[in-house]
């Protein structure tokens, strides 16, 4: 059973996997480190991944991102400045 307001109260690893309730999206964000060979720097890739369960949370989807996408590249590219700002300090 989920929070009060509905949602589903998916709250580990397991239950995130397990989940499978149509109208619903499940989504992942991570980041790799890795040793640039050319520079010696480290390279940082981030990815998210987005899988709906059924077709209507994809329509949905499809009418969200167009709108979020942007602002989430944003934060992205945010989140990635400070991160250099703290490993070149």
């Amino acid at each position: 059973m989920g929070p009060a307001d509905g949602r589903p109260g998916v709250t580990g690893p397991r239950e995130f996997l397990a989940f499978d309730e149509p109208g619903y999206a499940k989504a992942t964000f991570s980041m790799r480190f890795s040793v640039d060979a050319a520079t010696g720097g480290t390279r940082v890739v981030t990815e998210t991944r987005v899988l709906c369960l059924d077709k209507a949370a994809r329509r949905a989807m499809g009418r969200y991102w167009p709108l979020i996408g942007p602002f989430s590249g944003l934060v992205r590219r945010m989140m990635l400045g400070r991160l250099r700002k703290r490993a070149v300090a």
